[in-house]
This record gives C-alpha cells, structure tokens and sequence, in this order.
C-alpha cells in the first residue's frame, strides 16, 4: 500500500485529471483513490454505467455578420455523444490510462513514431525558456510551416468516420496485448477492457425525468459539482422501476465501439491505430511526405499530385483492415503554390470546395492569411450572446445591477478574474496566445509574422457585444439604473 500512494503521490497528474461532476458517488480523498486502484480491487470493483449526454455544437456555413442577425434561426449542430463514469470508476481510468500512456510512449519512441498528435503530452520550450506542452496551435504551425518549406506541395485533409464507433474489440485487444507486452490481458486490464468495450449507460435525459431526481443537466453538468445525484438505494429502486433505463452498447454484436468521454478512450483509441500509423508513416517516408493524426483527423502533404492519389488509395485500404472508413464529404484537398491555395478535386471529392484555403486544428491557411476558422467565431457569438442576454435577464428579473464587469471579463479583451483575482482566461486569452505563437520569431513561436490575421478577427467585438446588450435592455425595458452599458 505504501509502495503505491508513493508512486500515486508523485503522479498528481492522474487525480487531478479526475473531473469532478455529480455523479452516483462522491468524490474521493487521494489515498481513498490510491486503494480503489489496487490491482486486486480493481479486479473485482462494480463499475457503474456511464451517464450519457450529447454535445450540441453550433456550426455556421455563412459570414459570422449574417448569422449574427438570425442566430436563433439557425438549426444547423455538430451531434457527439459523451460519456462519463462516476468518480471511482473514473481514479482507474485516470490511472491506468497514466500506466498505459508510459507504454505507448515507449512504442512510439522506439519506432520513431512522432506522427500521432492527439492525448499526449508533447513538450516545447517557450519563449522565457519554460518547458510546455503543445497545443493544437502548435501542431496547426508546425503543418503550416511545414507547406511554407515546400514551396509547391498537395494537401489532404481527411476525417474518419465515426472513428470512437467502430472501433473493433477484437483489434483493440490484440494491440493493447501488444503494448502491453503480454500475450493474455492480466485480469485488471481485461476489467478495464470489458467495460470500456460492453459498456452500459444510463440516458442523462431520460434518467433526469424520473421523479425522484432532483436536479437539472445544467446543474449535474455544471463544473466542480460535488453533489450526489442519489443514493445507492434510491438508485436500485429506479432501476426496480424502470428495467430499460440501463442500455448497452448497441453495436456490442458486431464487436465494437467504446464510449468517447473517459480518460482511458483517447489512449485507447491511438492503440488501435498503431499498425496503421506504423504503416502509413513507411509509405509517406518514401515520397519524402509529411503526415499527422490527430485522434481521427488525418493530414497528409505531398510534393505530386499523383503521390497524394497513392497515398488516397493505401489509407483506404489501411483503414479497411480496422474497419473503419473515410468520411468523403469532410475531405479537403488542395495545391499550394507561389503562396496560393487552390482547392482541388481528387478521387474521394469530385467537386472541390468553395474555400480556397485549408482548415486543420481549428486555423485555416490560404498562403497568405492564418486565421482562426470562422465556425470557431461564430460559436463564440452565440454562446457568448446567449449567456449576456440570460446574464442581463435574470438579475433585472430580480431587480439586482447587471453584472456589466463579469460580462466584459468572460467576452472582451479584458482579464477575466474571480473574486480572489486570479486570472481565469477567455476566448480572447486564446485568441491572444494563437495569435503571438504563430507570428513571433522566438523560441516556442513559429515567426510567420504579417500573415497572421488571428487578432484582426476580433476587431468588432466590443461594437456586437454592446449592441447587443442595448437591444436587450431596449427590447425588455430594463432600467438604466440596473446597467451602465
């Protein structure tokens, strides 16, 4: 036991990657965590089923000034299923996913592997000299910098479908054996396995109607939330009550899919990649080419355009062995030359894209111009606007002044602090750090100055924001006294 909460101990990361969130347990003291995770526990420990919800990501096809004005019109989500464990169950996800991570590492490194970019910690030094992590602003850089060297190449940007569904049990086991270095999974890791493959959840929607549950998504879902949603007994009669409120996995018959929301699924997920990354890395090696993934976001850079139809053709076949398959209408394929980008057709597209740009990790590059995707901004606006307006409406409903400084904190230029004046970032902190990062020429920093219109993006925010809360106040008559706008 002191062996391990030494080692635990050390390891910080793996609590505290723990997220707190109301659940059908309460959080745990670390050397309570420390004995959960024990081997011969975790052989034996009841895992509860997942609480499963969706995130509903708004996604802007038009100019962020015309969506802007019919933000409410707009239907148009990006759907993605979440699922997430009670606290317990969560302290053996963290931590193995911290043993299962090391063994990667090593397999990666041994094969030279440095192409997969997603649920790793890949270090850098900033500009002061600090070691850091990357981010996907860095990698985002680093492809770009990459075609800037190039001069003349050919990009492919590709999107696995439904990549966390179809994962296939059976090649997951055999990869994870492999990692492992075993040829049978020890009893613990098959536990985890077992789970995370016929895994079992409980609708978040659904189990919200029931009568005897007393709290709303927005609280069960809110950050920090140490609440227990009920207790063990209550839950037994629930189920008592209602014999379908646990589902399965639904592709469970035809061996696949893990849940997306764990801290183990990421790790997992690389795993199962790793004879197609192995491979891929052989045949991009030999026409001097250039390939990232980063979870199922694929990008690849070729100097031809009839080696980008090869390299088509071998991912293809690559991800037909794991069963998995390309999604054609995600897929961007373009030809830079003379610092110009030029949307292309190719045999998994036949008609080429509008934009002649190309979008990787959330920054789009036309030869010219960095900037971050314009969806990114539009999502900003309609979480931000929609926040100010319940914001202005709830205070002036109970006659308190408006907030106008926790507005101007979370959506301005402004710092956002809490009460003790500790700087919690906002977008703009983001917007700031990518800006800096691409155009400065020091350490940890990508130097291609002008090109970067990231900061121009933002020029008009303080004008929508006030205009806004104006046509808020004027639409709702809220007194001048409540808000100085």
């Amino acid at each position: 036991m002191k062996k391990i909460y030494h080692y635990i101990k050390k390891k910080k990361d793996w609590y505290s990657k723990v997220r707190i969130r109301a659940h059908l347990d309460l959080i745990k003291s670390r050397k309570v965590a420390c004995y959960i995770i024990k081997h011969e526990n975790v052989i034996k420990h009841k895992f509860y089923p997942f609480l499963n919800f969706t995130i509903k990501t708004f996604k802007l096809q038009k100019r962020l000034e015309r969506e802007i004005q019919c933000l409410d019109k707009s239907e148009a989500y990006k759907l993605r299923e979440i699922n997430y464990s009670c606290h317990s169950d969560a302290y053996i996800f963290s931590y193995y996913n911290s043993l299962l991570i090391e063994k990667y590492e090593d397999f990666l490194t041994n094969n030279k592997l440095d192409n997969i970019i997603a649920y790793r910690s890949i270090k850098k030094k900033d500009s002061k000299g600090n070691i850091k992590g990357k981010s996907n602003i860095d990698f985002a850089a680093e492809a770009f910098l990459e075609i800037e060297k190039r001069k003349e190449c050919y990009c492919l940007g590709i999107d696995i479908t439904k990549f966390f569904n179809n994962i296939g049990h059976d090649y997951l086991y055999n990869n994870l054996s492999k990692i492992l270095k075993v040829e049978k999974l020890d009893k613990d890791w098959y536990q985890i396995y077992k789970v995370l493959t016929d895994f079992h959840f409980i609708k978040l929607d659904k189990f919200l109607k029931n009568e005897h549950i007393n709290l709303t998504k927005k609280e069960l879902l809110g950050k920090n939330n140490i609440k227990k949603i009920c207790s063990a007994k209550l839950f037994r009669k629930i189920l008592k009550d209602n014999r379908d409120l646990i589902e399965r996995n639904p592709k469970i018959s035809s061996k696949k899919g893990i849940p997306q929301g764990t801290n183990i699924s990421g790790t997992f997920a690389n795993i199962y990649m790793l004879d197609f990354d192995l491979r891929l890395k052989k045949h991009i090696e030999r026409i001097d080419g250039y390939y990232r993934r980063y979870s199922d976001d694929i990008l690849v850079i070729t100097n031809t355009f009839d080696q980008l139809e090869k390299i088509i053709k071998i991912i293809q076949e690559e991800l037909s062995i794991i069963g998995l398959e390309i999604s054609n209408e995600k897929t961007i394929c373009c030809k830079f030359q003379d610092n110009k980008c030029k949307s292309i057709s190719c045999s998994l597209k036949e008609e080429s894209n509008k934009d002649n740009l190309l979008q990787y990790l959330g920054f789009t590059y036309d030869g010219m111009n960095i900037r971050v995707r314009n969806n990114t901004i539009g999502r900003f606006w309609v979480e931000a606007l929609s926040h100010t307006k319940n914001i202005i409406l709830d205070n002036a409903k109970r006659n308190k002044r408006i907030p106008i400084a926790k507005i101007y904190g979370l959506y301005t230029h402004l710092n956002n602090r809490n009460k003790k004046a500790e700087y919690l970032g906002n977008f703009y902190g983001y917007i700031r750090k990518a800006h800096n990062t691409f155009k400065d020429n020091c350490n940890g920093c990508y130097g291609f100055g002008s090109k970067v219109k990231i900061k121009d993006q933002m020029n008009n925010s303080w004008d929508i924001l006030h205009k806004y809360m104006k046509k808020i106040c004027q639409k709702y008559n809220i007194s001048s006294e409540l808000i100085d706008i």
